[in-house]
């Protein structure tokens, strides 16, 4: 994996077809982040290890299910060269963000074994909820993704959030990731509609799956919040608490400002790049010095 486009030949083309975004290799050092991180306060700070702790197997999943339906795409070299560079996008996610919880081990908060339970949280869901089928696992993917890409959107319009950063490399590393999921945020929803259509049927199990999705993804998230905070000694810090539940659902929250835009999601005729983000991408990929 580089961070050059991965290019193939194609004989009725001028020029070699590209991927519509590259893959960055990246290399963070955590070891100075400091155990609270964002704004000195424990719950911020946790509830953002939280969501850290879920992208190594999250991506994983994702990357399976695409890659386990991509060789029936034939028609599209287009969509073929983004899904190569959507799996290298997304193993660095897993990469980057294992890395991270790894070094919070020194902490002794341990996120490193939730990254284990969210496995086993997925194994469980695609066996027995989404019925283990390709169509299904890559209804989860689409569904995930769009929760992804909606967050990460979020963060780059809020600059009183990265604010609160106070580690720049832990901003570098959410920014970074931020800009990639928006770069790829249409791929697995594409590979949807080209393999199963826009038809009833199709949109019936991508919305009922996005709620099984949310209701997943909330639980999980608030579960390994909760735990981080246990493990910090930290419970029964209301204070903190205000703060973090303040900062994620207070009525300018960096969830519930994104409640519309994840809802987009359940109308029939939805496309992920109905969400414009293009100017927020040019702004920061040049911001953090990213080839575009």
């Amino acid at each position: 994996m580089n961070a050059k486009f991965e290019q193939i030949t194609n004989n009725n083309a001028p020029f070699p077809l590209k991927a519509a975004f590259p893959v960055r290799r990246m290399d963070f050092d955590f070891k100075e982040v400091a155990k609270y991180w964002i704004d000195g306060d424990p719950s911020s700070t946790h509830l953002m290890t939280a969501l850290s702790v879920m992208f190594p197997d999250g991506e994983r999943y994702f990357v399976d299910a695409v890659r386990a339906v991509r060789d029936l795409i034939t028609d599209d070299p287009q969509l073929q060269k983004d899904i190569s560079a959507f799996i290298g996008q997304e193993a660095m996610h897993a990469k980057e963000h294992h890395a991270f919880n790894t070094s919070a081990q020194i902490h002794g908060l341990n996120p490193e074994s939730l990254e284990r339970f969210t496995f086993n949280l997925l194994d469980v869901a695609t066996k027995y909820v989404f019925f283990n089928s390709p169509k299904m696992r890559l209804a989860v993917t689409c569904a995930l993704e769009h929760f992804t890409g909606t967050i990460a959107a979020q963060l780059m319009r809020r600059t009183d959030i990265q604010d609160l950063m106070q580690d720049e490399t832990m901003k570098h590393l959410w920014l970074w990731h931020s800009v990639e999921e928006n770069e790829h945020k249409s791929v697995a929803f594409d590979v949807y509609e080209k393999l199963y259509g826009n038809g009833v049927s199709a949109y019936l199990t991508r919305a009922i799956v996005m709620v099984l999705a949310l209701i997943f993804i909330v639980a999980a998230k608030f579960g390994f919040w909760a735990t981080l905070m246990y493990r910090d000694g930290q419970l029964f810090n209301l204070s903190s608490w205000r703060k973090g539940l303040s900062m994620a659902w207070g009525r300018h929250g960096f969830f519930t400002e994104i409640i519309p835009d994840t809802w987009d999601y359940f109308r029939p005729d939805f496309h992920p790049w109905q969400h414009n983000t293009h100017a927020l991408l040019d702004k920061y990929r040049t911001k953090l010095g990213m080839t575009a």
